[in-house]
């Protein structure tokens, strides 16, 4: 019912026609007018104007439950009158919103939406092979995320988009045809309001690595100039396209091929590593992984030992470290240039001021010594044990 009354409102909004339902809605009450100025004082049925606006409705609509019926000659002429534009109107408006509807529904199966009043989405941009499995796994470790809050952004196949929708729990998620790179497509994403950017290594219209790698470059730069505070995780098939990212500013940079490498040379030297980052990742089956907590703000400048004996106790959670720099990038450096500002010497500004400019967004500090003192804008890294 919700999502039907968004429908209308969404039919009302478009001037096109607004201006039908408003003729329409003139129009009964011109004949309630009419009809009330007849038939007051002869015909109790008819006793205020609520009567004749309630008996308009009712003959316009061609429903006619005979509960009012006019008594006067010109009451009767109104009613006829009434009928029959009522037949003609109510065709043409039904008509109409049907083919609106329809014409919205292929336009949404086809990805030429724009999504203007999304909030807390996820924007994934590109297109992966198993992209039902990695949305699954999306929305099975963030519980509090719907389907609906999923936009995707690509070219990929027609066909292969229907073979995703055909799952139950996936038949929810949002799409939008078009190069993601492009500030245009990104813009119908409303990416103001998203929570997250994911830019996949895309094969779709690429050949080369280096044509998949330059579009996520691309895409991170128009993203952060659309968003400059957005959360931006972005997929690298090569390396040396990192610094690149890092000058745009991009929160996190996954490299699946060296991942792999470090972990088959570790498999080589030390027997069930594999496994073991199967089940810290959080498999399906597994009863703990590893997690991240914003650590709070009374342990600020505290040292680890202070932060790990708050947790000594735990049964449920073991502390690696800290995640140090997990705040928005731009405002993060901003504030600490600040800081770095706040000296008479010239030599201790300098010094500063490198310290800026080489922090280092999400690094992660594991087993630091007791000493070491927890900064500002840093997670807890744990490993938690869920069933």
């Amino acid at each position: 019912m919700k999502k039907k009354f968004k429908k209308i409102r969404g039919l009302y909004s478009d001037s096109k026609y607004a201006s039908l339902i408003t003729v329409i809605i003139i129009y009964i009450f011109i004949v309630a007018v009419c009809v009330y100025a007849f038939e007051t004082k002869v015909n109790k049925s008819f006793a205020s104007m609520f009567d004749a606006i309630w008996w308009t409705i009712v003959t316009f609509s061609t429903t006619g439950y005979g509960d009012k019926v006019p008594e006067t000659f010109w009451g009767k002429i109104v009613a006829i009158l009434t009928i029959f534009s009522g037949l003609g109107i109510v065709s043409i408006l039904s008509g109409t919103m049907a083919s609106v509807f329809v014409d919205r529904d292929a336009k949404t199966r086809r990805g030429l939406v724009e999504y203007s009043k999304l909030k807390n989405h996820i924007v994934i941009c590109g297109w992966k092979d198993q992209m039902d499995y990695f949305i699954q796994e999306i929305l099975r470790f963030d519980k509090k995320l719907d389907a609906e809050l999923i936009v995707i952004i690509s070219n990929v196949e027609q066909s292969k988009l229907e073979a995703l929708r055909e799952y139950k729990d996936l038949k929810m998620v949002k799409f939008i045809r078009g190069d993601y790179f492009s500030e245009n497509t990104l813009k119908r994403a409303h990416l103001q309001n998203a929570k997250k950017v994911m830019i996949l290594a895309d094969k779709v219209d690429s050949s080369t690595t280096s044509e998949v790698d330059s579009k996520t470059v691309i895409t991170v730069l128009t993203v952060k100039n659309l968003a400059k505070d957005i959360y931006v995780c972005a997929e690298l098939l090569d390396n040396t396209y990192e610094n690149y990212l890092k000058q745009a500013m991009c929160d996190e940079i996954f490299f699946p091929r060296d991942y792999n490498r470090v972990l088959l040379g570790n498999s080589a030297y030390q027997n069930g590593i594999s496994h073991i980052f199967y089940e810290l990742l959080g498999n399906t089956n597994s009863n703990s992984m590893i997690i991240t907590e914003l650590i709070p703000s009374e342990f600020c400048d505290k040292s680890y030992k202070e932060y790990r004996e708050k947790y000594n106790s735990d049964q449920k959670r073991v502390l690696m470290g800290v995640l140090e720099n997990t705040g928005t990038p731009r405002l993060m450096k901003k504030e600490a240039l600040r800081e770095a500002q706040k000296t008479s010497d010239i030599s201790k500004l300098i010094s500063n001021l490198q310290d800026v400019k080489q922090i280092e967004i999400n690094r992660p500090v594991l087993l630091p010594g007791d000493d070491y003192k927890i900064k500002k804008y840093s997670m807890g890294i744990f490993v938690e044990r869920i069933s």
